[in-house]
């Protein structure tokens, strides 16, 4: 796929600009309509980018590949992990209580008691009493850290999906394209120069 309208129109590009768009929008979407109204959203998104893509008079060849790109092969990855992410934020990560200050303190106090319990053991060799304290410490952050997990994995997705996009174009770029299609990445352009110079001979023949 050839992009003659510039690096911003790129597979991966675009991909990162809708799925930004979505993630702005996810918590404000209900569950029970979320997967269709993040479809919008993309859809949307892609509307306002066509505008400024025809404007530089981008192929309608190269276009249909980067929606079906976006639409058919990104967004049906993202929709059930923004389904997952949203649940997990909605239920407190599946921490009891949400993880307010009442849990974290006993998650904390658990943490204390198996530390002490692990170094009464004999058969353990744990020699340092701040083991203890350090699980403590580990159950005050569990919360946090549970929010983190789930966080990065979602962020980790969404920057494999912008990868994958933009290693596909880059590996099917020229490699495997017909003469048929690399005319018609440069057919819109070479109309609009067309018209241009047109418009510049009737100018010229009225002065």
């Amino acid at each position: 796929m050839l992009n003659i309208a510039g690096p911003e129109y790129d597979f991966g590009s675009v991909v990162f600009v809708v799925l930004e768009e979505c993630e702005h929008r996810r918590r404000g979407f209900v569950d029970d309509d979320l997967k269709a109204q993040l479809l919008t959203t993309a859809r949307a998104k892609l509307a306002k980018i066509k505008a400024a893509y025809d404007e530089f008079g981008g192929s309608p060849a190269y276009w249909q590949a980067l929606e079906t790109e976006v639409l058919q092969t990104a967004m049906p990855q993202y929709l059930d992990a923004a389904a997952e992410m949203n649940r997990l934020e909605r239920s407190g990560y599946g921490v009891w209580r949400g993880g307010d200050v009442g849990a974290r303190f006993l998650f904390a106090l658990a943490g204390l008691l198996i530390g002490s319990m692990l170094i009464a053991l004999p058969f353990v060799p744990i020699f340092e009493a701040m083991f203890a304290f350090a699980l403590a410490f580990l159950g005050f952050l569990y919360p946090d850290l549970k929010r983190y997990t789930h966080e990065r994995r979602h962020v980790r997705l969404m920057n494999r999906l912008v990868t994958e996009a933009a290693r596909y174009q880059q590996n099917s770029r020229l490699h495997y394209m017909t003469t048929t299609e690399i005319r018609e990445s440069f057919h819109i352009a070479s109309l609009d120069d067309s018209a241009s110079d047109d418009v510049v001979k009737y100018e010229r023949d009225q002065q």
